[in-house]
């Protein structure tokens, strides 16, 4: 079973070495783009969460969510569905 607030927190420490700041100053519910995050960011970002879940999420994931916060609610969705 997959702890998520481990995965949680390994997500946002991730997202915090890509654009190059502390995890308590990315503000979660802007857009993936301004919070730094290109395209080829945001899909590292979903290999990385789904190597950490251990779980595919849906292709276009991407497209469907606006922010980190989103991102983090269907992944919490998805761990506790499984």
């Amino acid at each position: 079973m997959v702890d998520l607030e481990a995965a949680r927190a390994e997500i946002l420490e991730w997202v915090s070495e890509a654009i190059m700041v502390d995890v308590d100053q990315i503000d979660l519910t802007k857009p993936l783009a301004d919070v730094g995050l290109d395209s080829l960011d945001s899909v590292h970002l979903i290999a990385t969460i789904e190597s950490i879940i251990q779980q595919d999420l849906p292709e276009d994931v991407i497209k469907r969510v606006g922010c980190l916060n989103d991102i983090l609610e269907m992944m919490s969705k998805r761990v506790a569905a499984a």
